[in-house]
């Protein structure tokens, strides 16, 4: 993790290369320019990612902790720096008992689907860290209105819950 000084100095440096018309990345199979900026259907040219407008380095630095730009830490914009070029959005949500079966139904759902993008469901038992047990307050919810993630097998089977679950509850 950057001291505050360099997560100032950083931002600087990206916000430089944000600014410019493309975005050039040198990778060993050679350049690839990616554009920042689209033009609308008004002419107006739209930045692919919007820039914070803070100067005040103290306001930036909260700014940098609590939102950051999309693909750096804490993520609240995403994991990308930016969203692919030739991606249309069909998006599905799905999940349906354990992750075995929600797996197999994301396969079934994304087969001969050119781009996906797929969103695990998961219930209400996964969502508020409770064991699925046969207590009576957890009892007929396991796996019901979205996917139970109980063991770090569920887990590893699931194709998106390691984003969402928490290691540490899941380890015996």
């Amino acid at each position: 993790m950057l001291d505050s000084r360099a997560l100032l100095e950083d931002f600087a440096v990206r916000k430089g290369e944000l600014s410019q018309d493309e975005l050039v990345i040198c990778t060993s199979s050679g350049e690839r320019r990616t554009p920042l900026r689209r033009i609308s259907l008004s002419g107006t040219p739209v930045p692919r990612v919007a820039l914070p407008r803070i100067t005040d380095q103290p306001e930036l630095y909260r700014w940098l902790r609590a939102e950051n730009l999309p693909g750096y830490f804490p993520f609240t914009a995403g994991v990308f720096q930016l969203k692919r070029e030739n991606e249309d959005p069909a998006r599905m949500f799905a999940g349906e008992g354990d992750a075995f079966r929600t797996n197999r139904r994301f396969h079934l759902l994304s087969a001969d689907q050119p781009a996906t993008r797929l969103s695990t469901a998961f219930d209400s038992v996964t969502l508020y860290g409770r064991d699925p047990d046969t207590r009576p307050d957890v009892y007929g919810k396991i796996g019901t209105s979205g996917v139970s993630i109980a063991t770090l097998d569920d887990m590893k089977t699931s194709t998106t819950a390691s984003t969402f679950v928490n290691l540490q509850r899941l380890s015996p």
